[in-house]
């Protein structure tokens, strides 16, 4: 038995896994380019994916695939080579993100809400040949002018036919023009599965955005690790996906595609969050399985009672943001399916932790580590490793799906992984029986007069009051004290509670120097994927203070 099987038979939260969940995997050593062949021979009439009442079997999602990687190294593209996907969840993105594996480039995935210097950034740092685009965003990349920059446009609900619009602009080329002049069949690009398939741009553990390298064989694994952890809910060629997580997001794009498609799943494609269109798809294609976010598991929660039926949901994991209790038990009451939270980041593909689906789930745990995943919880000022059950330590993570580095940036490459490990940034706890909790990120720790403050454990007792909604803490300066904490809270819709009741409730159960300051607004910043962006909450406060 190798050292890695024997330590992980070790490790606490093995007795945890459901049964028939394996702790230990074999990874073939493919691209995820092979993978969809592999699909498309077990599955070739199956439907893969659905857009807009029109569907895809995986035979022409293939043939599609190659049609886009010949389209690509016409035009220059070969190994290597760095290709953006500028778009939201639609045909396109997909049969892009494939066709550009298979010309044996990088997909560089890009939120299709960035524009300006953050567009430019990754633009250029990337070293992008050509980019993906649709004609909604195209006006984002006229404005930054980047020199050689080839665009590639499409018109998202021409549903990549034949007979679809040619573009407006003079400075882009027609998608479908290209796949459809381009051969069917597989280019034969000789492709490490060990060579990178992604750059995912992120704001990482530090600083500014940084492409986290992650290859062919981190993607798969992670794809496989995950289709393990719900071997009790479906079978192969039975999975339909609700595909609304954003898919340049890593979340999405493991959960909702690369995942579903190594099972012979459909993924039902939504190119963005819209309660009453998802209510309508769940009801008319029937999906069982959902990858989202609080935010969207609270909008279908507090539906309850309306006339649509979401009865064919079975399991569903929330991942970016912590999941309120009231959320969850709201959302498995309406749907009758299972709500559990997860853990993951970019650089690791990026799932890391979940609770089991069928198994034991711990209110505010995210859950045990899923095969082959190793975890530490490390003293962040010196090191040493934290065995104690309910220390407060740093996490660092250890598995196939854990990234590279980062894209040209050994400095904070060398910042976060060290022997092997990738030291997150986040400070957790691990109970006794292998479950973890996160404490807070290790940026977020809020140090006032040298106590510790956990924004995250004020967070979770805010809710439960009955007057809040959401609510985020954050630390913000103070002459004297160095930092304070201070709560921005969302209050649900008909409550008339006042700061002054917020601060009495807290002082009758928090300690003194944890109570926050309040202000009460009408909604959290947030990004694509549901993530509070406390920096804005932060830079505000900042500015005030100045």
């Amino acid at each position: 038995m190798n050292d890695s099987l024997q330590k992980i038979k070790s490790e606490k939260w093995l007795k945890h896994y459901e049964s028939g969940v394996s702790a230990h995997l074999d990874y073939p050593s493919l691209t995820l380019s092979e993978v969809l062949h592999q699909t498309t021979e077990k599955s070739p009439d199956h439907a893969a994916f659905v857009f807009s009442d029109q569907q895809w079997s995986y035979r022409e999602f293939n043939d599609l695939a190659s049609r886009m990687a010949n389209a690509l190294i016409r035009l220059g593209i070969s190994l290597g080579d760095r290709v953006g996907i500028y778009l939201p969840n639609s045909p396109q993105f997909v049969v892009g993100y494939y066709g550009i594996l298979r010309a044996g480039g990088i997909v560089v995935p890009i939120n299709p809400m960035l524009s300006g210097d953050d567009l430019s950034f990754i633009i250029k740092d990337s070293g992008l040949k050509i980019i993906i685009t649709c004609s909604e965003s195209l006006p984002n990349l006229e404005k930054i002018k980047i020199d050689d920059l080839i665009i590639i446009t499409s018109e998202i609900n021409d549903l990549l036919s034949p007979e679809s619009k040619l573009p407006s602009s003079s400075i882009a080329l027609s998608l479908e023009k290209l796949i459809y002049e381009a051969p069917v069949t597989d280019p034969q690009v000789k492709i490490n599965p060990d060579s990178i398939a992604n750059l995912q741009y992120t704001g990482g553990t530090t600083g500014r955005s940084k492409g986290a390298i992650l290859t062919h064989a981190n993607l798969l694994a992670n794809a496989i690790q995950f289709r393990n952890w719900f071997k009790n809910v479906y079978k192969d060629g039975e999975g339909r996906f609700v595909g609304v997580i954003p898919l340049f997001h890593i979340y999405g794009l493991t959960t909702s595609m690369n995942g579903p498609i190594i099972s012979s799943s459909t993924i039902l494609l939504m190119p963005r969050f819209d309660i009453k269109e998802l209510m309508e798809l769940i009801q008319k294609y029937r999906p069982n399985l959902f990858m989202g976010v609080p935010a969207m598991y609270g909008a279908i929660a507090m539906r309850n009672g309306d006339e649509y039926d979401l009865s064919s949901i079975e399991a569903c994991v929330s991942g970016s943001s912590p999941l309120p209790a009231a959320i969850q038990d709201g959302f498995e009451k309406i749907t009758g399916g299972k709500l559990v939270e997860g853990y993951g980041l970019s650089e690791a593909s990026p799932i890391v932790v979940v609770n089991p689906i069928y198994g034991m789930v711990k209110p505010g745990s995210i859950g045990i580590p899923i095969a082959d995943t190793h975890i530490k919880i490390i003293d962040p000022e010196n090191g040493e490793e934290i065995n104690e059950p309910g220390r407060i330590g740093e996490m660092v993570v250890k598995g196939p799906q854990v990234m590279q580095g980062y894209w040209q940036n050994p400095e904070e490459t060398n910042l976060v992984l060290k022997d092997g490990w990738l030291h997150t940034g986040d400070l957790v706890y691990m109970d006794e029986d292998g479950y973890l909790f996160v404490a807070d990120r290790l940026k977020d720790m809020i140090i006032m007069g040298g106590e510790k403050i956990y924004p995250r454990e004020i967070e979770d007792f805010l809710y439960t009051h009955p007057a809040v909604k959401e609510v985020a803490v954050v630390g913000i300066p103070h002459s004297l004290r160095g930092e304070v904490p201070k709560a921005y809270v969302v209050l649900k819709e008909g409550s008339n509670a006042t700061i002054k009741d917020l601060r009495r409730y807290c002082i009758a159960h928090l300690s003194k120097f944890k109570i926050p300051k309040f202000e009460i607004i009408e909604s959290l910043p947030r990004n694509l994927v549901g993530k509070v962006l406390r920096r804005l909450l932060r830079e505000k406060q900042i500015k005030e203070f100045a």
